[in-house]
């Protein structure tokens, strides 16, 4: 029985550890033939339901009003607002509030950056100049092009140099779902 006993022991120790899915890590199972051996990712089940989405963002809209009374300039400006008419409407209206009768939008924007750039003569603002509505990505991008404009629109004017009097974004709102 010692001989028999042995004989298993030595059979058993001279075969190799079986390995489960052909030597592959975890997850994973073998793959190709001939010699050639690969280990590829076990499929997932297709029984995973998708992540809902809990609501969507809505992009908005802003715009800037310009008019003037007694030459001294006055701006209407909002952000926020679900259409371009309102946003418009509103700019008209708070450009208006003083009592100006000349007010024009000058810029609508939608998901943008808008800055107002203006003519200043010794750190004054000079009215008689030319003003620059300008909407971009960015406030910084906006106020660079502004500027630059700004400053080519104006430079007869002796001593002038253009400066950014209102800059704002119109920010996206976030609405949730309702559940169902």
């Amino acid at each position: 029985m010692n001989i028999l006993f042995l004989l298993a022991l030595y059979a058993f120790s001279s075969i190799g550890f079986a390995r489960a899915e052909g030597g592959c890590p975890p997850g994973q199972y073998p793959i190709g033939g001939q010699g050639a051996m690969a280990c590829a990712p076990l499929p997932q089940g297709s029984n995973q339901q998708q992540a809902r989405p809990s609501g969507k963002w809505i992009k908005t809209w802003g715009a800037i009003a310009m008019g003037s009374i007694d030459s001294v300039t006055s701006y209407g400006v909002t952000t926020g607002k679900l259409s371009k008419a309102e946003a418009e409407v509103d700019a008209l209206l708070r450009c208006g509030s003083h009592g100006e009768t000349n007010c024009q939008i000058g810029l609508s924007y939608r998901n943008q950056c808008a800055v107002v750039a203006e003519p200043h003569v010794n750190d004054k603002p000079f009215s008689e100049g030319y003003s620059t509505f300008i909407g971009a990505s960015t406030v910084q991008k906006a106020s660079d092009i502004a500027l630059n404009q700004c400053n080519q629109a104006n430079k007869e004017l002796a001593g002038s140099k253009c400066a950014i009097v209102y800059s704002a974004c119109s920010e996206p709102i976030f609405r949730k779902f309702d559940g169902t």
